[in-house]
């Protein structure tokens, strides 16, 4: 059965980046990390991935990921401008843009064919996904430093509490990852 799985990397007290918005700091083992058990997990359970226009854009090039993305899937970029120019696709990996979530997660589950729905980077679709109860399985990656500001991820979130059950901890090198089934918002 499809599940939609939404996952971010976040500093100890709750940061997906520093005060200048940048991320790098949270992978400074991106190649390892890449290579983990965890991940080829995720590239192998992955039918089809749901990400926001600023997720998209982080590529610089986007005809990049036909080439470079470890997701070679559908992928469905939730945006109100879709880019001019349709980026390279191939076999595997086509893009639709749509510019309602649950449109997106209804023909992201369709594509993925059975597999995974993977909500990839995106403080914003994660808790617009969190808020419809859209979510079914949340990964909070934790990297063991504190950051004091930048954005946080589970701010703004009227619908708390939602209901989270522990399913997994996998630790990969100095990286702690969470995994929850979620329940529905009360």
């Amino acid at each position: 059965m499809t599940k939609v799985i939404f996952g971010m990397t976040m500093s100890l007290d709750g940061f997906i980046n520093d005060a200048d918005g940048r991320i790098s700091i949270l992978y400074p083992d991106h190649q390892e990390f890449g290579k983990s058990e965890i991940m080829q997990e995720a590239i192998r359970d992955t039918g089809a991935v749901v990400m926001g226009r600023r997720t998209f854009e982080l590529a610089g090039d986007p005809d990049h990921y036909a080439i470079d993305y470890e997701f070679q899937v559908p992928i469905f970029v939730v945006t109100h401008q879709p880019p001019v120019k349709k980026p390279k696709e191939n076999e595997r990996l086509s893009f639709t843009f749509v510019d309602d979530i649950e449109d997106a997660i209804r023909m992201a589950k369709q594509a993925a064919k059975g597999r995974d729905v993977s909500v990839v980077g995106g403080v914003s679709i994660g808790r617009q996904l969190l808020r419809a109860g859209l979510v079914d399985e949340l990964q909070v990656g934790i990297m063991p430093m504190l950051l004091g500001r930048g954005q946080r991820l589970f701010e703004e979130l009227e619908e708390l509490p939602i209901t989270l059950t522990k399913t997994r901890l996998i630790e990969t090198g100095a990286r702690t990852d969470l995994f929850f089934a979620v329940g529905p918002p009360h």
